[in-house]
């Protein structure tokens, strides 16, 4: 087996490798000649927040010198592999234009200050031209653009629903490009949209025509907007009014008109669902002993705060129409009493007479005695003390029929006057 290893033409071939370059690395590192190359360097500018300071930034693009180093062989491979880094400062530019800036010269790590000299070439040394323009930093308003399509049975927001935050970008960069920009424009998209947009999203940065702006060289302190952006459900709902029965009516003696039966409203999905499901839109309760035939009566519409009318209708008119046959009579009564008069207090009832108007049937207004009917004022609230009150009263009809066949109108209109003295 050992005799094979050494009769190997292949090691001996890989052995002859390693000993030259051995040796190349033996010579050379006692080699003392030095040769110079050209190197093409990035340069890196410092004390740049100086000159932002004074309004001004560089717009030079990739700033890059040729240095001529002169070092031994082995040196210079080093640099070719790792070149130097060069910098120059910002901080003496006071003004716009173009400057002439010196740079210094940083060996990379490993290789010595002393190990290396640098051939200038030309008359302008160690030194780079930079571009400076004025440096502007303003702050512009974000916007939205609904460019989306939402799902039937949903609407989306208009213009000035948007809600941003941050609600402006602060842009930065040459002034002549940073004075282009008039704000950032959110753009939503989607399609069958049914929730509200609520998500971090990229802005296009547009001029005073409406246009996307391209090609600027600004910068942005931020790259995203947080957008919220309402899509809601809408319905339509039903008007209604309801009643109650009294003054010689009951519901079907009348009907009722609403000048608008119905509304379209927008919210969230569970507030319009839980309208849905409560069904009509209630306006109000019709006293029918308050109505005579052909009152109008004018009602808002109301709304909890997480539902919008999209009709903009915010009054209905309701229009009552008696359809039974009934008359309306005034009766004057004399039989007017007074109840729970205050301890040691009399009531003297100053109003000897009242009329009081009735609806109902001929027959039951025929039937009507005025005597029969009686009004009564309840004192248990009046304050006690002596002088003159007007006091409201309630009527009663000791007739034949209910309130929904025959019943006095406007109930709660009427009053007495007493006077409260002491007793005795």
């Amino acid at each position: 087996m050992g005799k094979k290893i050494l009769d190997s033409k292949a090691l001996y071939v890989i052995l002859s490798i390693l000993l030259s370059v051995s040796a190349w690395l033996y010579v050379t590192s006692l080699d003392v000649t030095k040769d110079s190359i050209p190197i093409r360097c990035p340069v890196q500018l410092t004390d740049v927040d100086i000159l932002e300071d004074r309004g001004l930034m560089v717009v030079s693009e990739e700033l890059t010198a040729v240095i001529n180093p002169r070092a031994t062989t082995l040196v210079l491979a080093t640099l070719r592999s790792n070149p130097p880094t060069l910098k120059a400062s910002v901080s003496n530019i006071t003004s716009e234009g173009e400057h002439t800036i010196v740079y210094t010269i940083e060996p990379p790590e490993g290789v010595r200050q002393s190990d290396v000299e640098y051939v200038n070439t030309g008359s302008s040394g160690n030194t780079v031209k930079v571009e400076v323009a004025r440096f502007l930093r303003r702050e512009v308003p974000v916007k939205g653009d609904f460019q989306g399509k939402t799902a039937e049975g949903y609407l989306a927001g208009d213009q000035d629903d948007f809600r941003f935050s941050p609600a402006t970008v602060w842009v930065s960069g040459r002034a002549e490009d940073v004075n282009q920009v008039a704000c950032a424009r959110v753009i939503v998209t989607g399609e069958e949209l049914t929730e509200t947009v609520n998500e971090s999203l990229p802005f296009q940065l547009i001029g005073a025509s409406g246009d996307p702006l391209e090609g600027l060289k600004v910068s942005c302190d931020t790259d995203q907007v947080y957008t919220v952006f309402p899509i809601r459900a809408t319905a339509e709902i039903p008007l209604e009014v309801r009643v109650a029965e009294g003054g010689g009516l009951k519901e079907s003696d009348v009907e009722i008109q609403l000048s608008v039966p119905s509304i379209m409203v927008a919210g969230s999905r569970e507030a319009v669902t839980a309208q849905v499901n409560e069904g009509a839109l209630t306006l109000a309760v019709i006293e029918l002993a308050t109505v005579r035939d052909g009152d109008e009566l004018t009602y808002s519409i109301p709304l909890t705060d997480e539902l919008e009318n999209l009709s903009g209708v915010s009054t209905v008119t309701v229009t009552v129409r008696v359809k039974k046959r009934v008359e309306i009579r005034t009766f004057e009564t004399a039989s007017i009493s007074v109840i729970n008069v205050p301890e040691g207090w009399r009531a003297d009832i100053i109003t000897q007479v009242l009329q009081v108007e009735v609806r109902g049937t001929k027959a039951l207004l025929d039937e009507l005695l005025e005597e029969n009917i009686l009004v009564v004022a309840d004192l248990r609230d009046i304050t006690q003390a002596a002088g003159p009150y007007t006091v409201s009263a309630n009527v009663y009809l000791n007739s034949a029929g209910s309130k929904s066949e025959i019943g006095e109108l406007n109930p709660s209109s009427y009053t007495i006057t007493i006077s409260l003295v002491p007793d005795g």
